[in-house]
């Protein structure tokens, strides 16, 4: 049917006052303008409340209520998490207690035994391809087929008690070894034909399914703790939202109350096996069901970040800034490696004021880390005679430790800092203004190495000779 349509009459259209229209967004849930030196709880708190900044704080309470009522967090990791650097920080949590237990496909356990063994994993698929090389890796095949034969308490576990007792090199960064040594549930649920290992001469279809089946029984009880707790899908996109999902089932046929915990899927790009199978039919009963998306390195790191700023001991974690010497070392060379700049200075630091203050915060803003080399007791006495100190050691380390410019603190025990910068080899050594670039000691060492060497003016009328002499001062009057 042919019919002519013309343009409607908008002259006798009802508008309202806006006033009377609720907002979804408003001022108050704007972001804060971020700042330099601002600290990582004042970082989310700067973050908006809207969409995702919303929702990435609910779940962070969310998840800090379930660590503190101390029930199961589970944590369901993809090959990639591995592989793009992530096991300190999933180790760093379940030494903490806040991760339970965990699951993981095949990809995940190879990537773990490879780190395990030679520190490197991950190879060139495309090339390996053209020959028929790809994942033939004897070592990889042999210890990981090796182990699933003889695997009584599963796969994952077997995995985890085979790495320690091998002694293998880097097994302290393998999430595999680290939950065998403090007692967590860790599975490992295959896909027979999906993984490299199964290629092999000593794969044996039998071993490795007898022993993914144990693990799957396992996880079917670590799902029926889930009551209160919460389950963390990383980076696997449909075979471990399938097993959460059967497990999941066979816990509440079994009569198991799992109806109100807490689940979230983190991912590069959101599918919907995860969005279906963990984030919403879970939680349809209960709970709350959460959706990141984003890189594994990123994400992750800053979830944990998040959890440390809700829970952790905020005393107990300055004391950790200061570090032996060794300590000091491989921090330096982490920041190396990823091309960060290490600042350096040294000080007494007896009796805290002002004018230390600015002068290590002008230092800190010369890099990305500060470390500072701080005298001890006996060395202090020596340059600024008796009765100096005025704080101990302990006193000194713990006031300077608590301030944000301040990352790292090592204690050396000679008159200067000469071996200890000779051995950190900082990228920028930072002295205070009493003192010419030319008489800083460690200044050849520095600039020898390609780093530069610099002073900060220091706030006038701020020392501590003048507060101590005033206090006497004060004490004679007195």
């Amino acid at each position: 049917m042919n019919r002519r349509f013309e343009p409607i009459d908008l002259s006798r259209v009802r508008t309202f006052p806006l006033s009377e229209r609720p907002g979804k967004v408003s001022l108050a849930g704007f972001a804060t303008p971020p700042q330099a030196g601002v600290s990582f709880g004042g970082f989310l708190r700067g973050l908006p409340e809207i969409l995702v900044g919303a929702e990435f704080r609910s779940f962070v309470r969310d998840l800090s209520a379930v660590v503190r009522a101390e029930k199961t967090v589970v944590a369901g990791l993809g090959g990639h998490v591995i592989k793009c650097g992530l096991a300190p920080v999933l180790i760093d949590l379940m030494r903490r207690g806040w991760v339970s237990a965990l699951c993981m496909n095949g990809a995940t356990a190879i990537h773990d035994v490879e780190i395990a063994m030679c520190g490197s994993t991950s190879e060139d698929v495309s090339a390996g391809l053209e020959d028929g090389s790809f994942g033939m890796a004897r070592e990889t095949g042999t210890f990981i087929n090796g182990a699933v034969r003889d695997a009584p308490e599963g796969y994952g576990a077997t995995l985890g008690r085979k790495i320690v007792e091998a002694d293998l090199p880097y097994r302290e960064q393998s999430v595999l070894a680290t939950a065998y040594e403090l007692g967590l549930t860790a599975t490992v649920h295959v896909a027979l034909g999906a993984d490299i290992v199964h290629q092999h001469p000593s794969a044996d279809g039998g071993d490795i399914g007898r022993a993914s089946f144990e693990d799957f029984r396992i996880f079917c009880a670590v799902v029926a703790s889930l009551q209160g707790g919460a389950y963390l899908n990383i980076g696997s996109a449909v075979f471990l939202p399938e097993v959460f999902l059967k497990a999941l089932t066979v816990a509440r046929n079994l009569g198991h109350g799992v109806t109100h915990f807490v689940t979230a899927n983190f991912d590069m790009i959101q599918h919907y096996r995860p969005r279906v199978n963990v984030v919403e039919r879970p939680t349809l009963g209960g709970g709350r069901g959460y959706t990141f998306t984003g890189h594994h390195e990123l994400l992750i790191p800053l979830l944990a970040q998040s959890l440390h700023e809700a829970l952790e001991d905020r005393a107990a974690a300055a004391e950790r800034k200061v570090v032996s010497l060794d300590e000091a070392l491989a921090i330096r060379e982490r920041m190396r490696s990823i091309g960060a700049t290490v600042v350096f200075t040294n000080g007494c630091f007896d009796l805290l004021h002002q004018g230390h203050v600015t002068c290590l915060q002008k230092a800190r803003s010369l890099g990305d880390a500060l470390i500072l080399g701080l005298n001890s007791d006996d060395s202090v006495g020596r340059i600024k005679g008796a009765g100096r100190p005025i704080l101990p050691l302990e006193d000194r380390a713990r006031v300077l430790a608590g301030l944000e410019a301040v990352d790292y603190i090592c204690v050396f025990a000679e008159d200067t800092p000469r071996n200890l910068i000779q051995a950190l080899l900082p990228d920028v050594l930072v002295k205070g203004g009493d003192y010419g670039v030319d008489e800083v000691v460690g200044r050849e060492e520095v600039e020898a190495a390609g780093g530069r060497v610099t002073t900060v003016a220091f706030v006038k009328g701020r020392s501590t000779t003048d507060i101590v002499q005033r206090v006497r001062r004060t004490e004679g009057e007195g």
